[in-house]
């Protein structure tokens, strides 16, 4: 039988205990705190419940899915939301309860992208494209990082931070670092090291924002944003990519500037490179399990930006071309494999969160948060996408949980944006942007997926990310909403 501290995820019982007894005194003190001005009982709990999965959900005591869940079903308990969908007999409004608030296409666009990353990885497609691009660099240690970091950016435009992420860090760590480590010298393998992993965990991110299918978060965002706005804001795919690649570019651009300018690099060794040459030639054509994949991807790929013309749904086209994989004949992935894929934790969490953030949303309480804060910073339109392009990095320190900076983020903001005459759409992308994204908080899952190597510190990420977190909040503060006027949102 496994011992307490392997049930805890690496922590102690009494640890564990104490950070779940954390939780449970926030929500006490949420309950006999005096209601703040504006702010009803249900609202005020809502609050709290949200801080207290925050706290659970950043040092996990139990599983994040499980305290998500746990939350959810406490919410009729405070009269937050009812368990099942309610219509007023006088008006004729429903308010939409705990279980339908649970259940949206962000849940299924989520289970269908596991199994398009797991198909995608199977192939030699990711590697080609890594070596195709190192064999350009002729031994550049910067070019190097740029190329890993524009790879990875692409890559990750259609598959999911997370694994994009593991993949070129792996190939990175494989085929240069050690090698580097090996033939070079060691301060320069060591530097090479932290700009390679550290770029390769920016770009992961930047490119998930390229295209509303690179990040869960994404969807996440654009079935909220639709919810706070009733429909009147449902930003295509296509209009999607014109309004965010520019910024996420030149953002990949940026951090990489950032790390060879923090991480001095030069010349790979002579011996490195000849190793990569012989690696990429031995990887072998695309044979034709490699092109039933792409070819089904690039369909996705298609459907996805005709959808501006045809009105298909994105999700709807995830999960066809993920069936598409299991064709007889096909047969790219099987069952077990899709099943081995898909990370339930996240699944739920997401499910959860989303009904967290319906009751936020039905006693007003984001608003009354935002309106206290961000909404006496923003004297003017201007002002206020400048006030919020630079608190959500900072929110983002404290609620390092993407899914939950959305949920607490996204209605008050939408419902601000009317009355000064600017489209929600603006403040949907910088939540978006900042909840996919920390440049500057290497605990983020995306960055510990290099953290493991033990190429950086804490602290190495840290100032490597200053740069990136200055440009992202100028872009967003000016460039942003010139970009979603041009496209006609």
């Amino acid at each position: 039988m496994a011992d307490n501290k392997n049930q805890g995820q690496g922590k102690s019982l009494g640890k564990r205990i104490a950070l779940v007894a954390v939780a449970l005194v926030i929500v006490a003190i949420a309950h006999f705190l005096p209601c703040p001005e504006g702010l009803n009982y249900a609202g005020k709990m809502a609050i709290g419940l949200m801080v207290a999965g925050i706290v659970l959900w950043v040092t996990e005591p139990v599983p994040m899915a499980i305290s998500g869940l746990v939350i959810m079903v406490s919410l009729p308990a405070f009269g937050i939301l009812p368990y099942l969908n309610v219509t007023d007999a006088a008006t004729g409004a429903t308010t939409i309860g705990v279980w339908g608030n649970f259940i949206s296409n962000v849940i299924f666009f989520i289970l269908a992208s596991f199994g398009i990353t797991s198909a995608l990885l199977k192939t030699k497609v990711p590697a080609k494209i890594v070596f195709s691009l190192m064999h350009l660099t002729k031994g550049n240690a910067k070019a190097t990082v740029l190329m890993f970091m524009l790879a990875t950016a692409v890559v990750s435009a259609f598959v999911s931070n997370l694994p994009t992420t593991a993949l070129f860090a792996g190939i990175a760590m494989s085929s240069i670092i050690e090698l580097e480590q090996k033939t070079g010298s060691e301060k320069h393998a060591k530097n090479l090291g932290k700009a390679l992993m550290i770029g390769i965990a920016y770009a992961s991110i930047m490119g998930g924002m390229i295209t509303p299918a690179g990040s869960a978060l994404n969807v996440m965002t654009l079935n909220m944003l639709r919810g706070a706005t009733e429909g009147a804001v449902n930003i295509a795919f296509l209009d999607w990519v014109l309004m965010c690649a520019p910024i996420a570019i030149i953002l990949v651009f940026v951090s990489w500037i950032s790390v060879v300018l923090v991480f001095k690099t030069d010349r790979i060794s002579q011996e490195t490179v000849d190793s990569i040459e012989k690696n990429g030639e031995s990887i072998g054509k695309l044979d034709a399990f490699d092109w039933k994949a792409l070819i089904i991807i690039l369909g996705m790929i298609v459907a996805w930006i005709a959808s501006n013309w045809t009105g298909w749904d994105a999700t709807a086209i995830a999960v066809i071309g993920m069936a598409l994989f299991f064709i007889p004949g096909i047969d790219v992935l099987t069952w077990k494999e899709y099943v081995a894929s898909v990370s339930w934790n996240i699944v739920l969490l997401i499910g959860c969160v989303q009904s967290i953030a319906g009751g936020i949303k039905q006693q007003g309480a984001a608003s009354w948060l935002f309106s206290s804060t961000v909404g006496k910073l923003g004297a003017s339109a201007g002002a206020l996408i400048a006030a919020t392009a630079v608190v959500m990095p900072l929110l983002h320190l404290i609620i390092p949980v993407g899914p939950a900076l959305i949920a607490i983020s996204i209605f008050p903001l939408a419902g601000m944006a009317p009355a000064m005459g600017v489209s929600a759409a603006v403040f949907a992308i910088i939540i978006a942007y900042n909840a996919n994204a920390s440049f500057l908080l290497g605990v983020d899952s995306n960055n510990m997926m290099t953290f493991k190597y033990g190429q950086w510190t804490m602290k190495d990420f840290f100032i490597a990310g200053i740069i990136p977190t200055i440009a992202m909040i100028l872009l967003h503060s000016f460039a942003l909403a010139p970009l979603v006027a041009l496209v006609g949102y």
